[in-house]
């Protein structure tokens, strides 16, 4: 099976997309011994919410963190932009 172009940048974005999401949950729950998975998701979502945290200024313990949300946002921007970049 071949994707378009736009298929794979869709497949890209919402896979990082849903990571975000599950780390959001994850952090308000704790299971014992699922340190794999958990690790797993904060690994591959650290390098995309730390520029948010840096440039909000977020410490960690300080409550809150919106980090999570704003990358959502931008993110969300950056693949229509690239969708519009390869339509045209």
């Amino acid at each position: 099976m071949f994707y378009t172009l736009s298929e794979i940048i869709v497949i890209i974005f919402k896979t990082v997309e849903v990571l975000i999401i599950l780390r959001i949950l994850l952090s308000w729950v704790t299971f014992p011994g699922t340190m794999g998975f958990r690790g797993f998701v904060r690994d591959f979502t650290e390098p995309v919410l730390k520029p948010f945290r840096v440039a909000l200024n977020v410490a960690p313990g300080m409550g809150i963190d919106l980090s999570p949300v704003i990358a959502l946002f931008i993110l969300y921007q950056l693949e229509m932009l690239a969708l519009h970049l390869v339509r045209l």
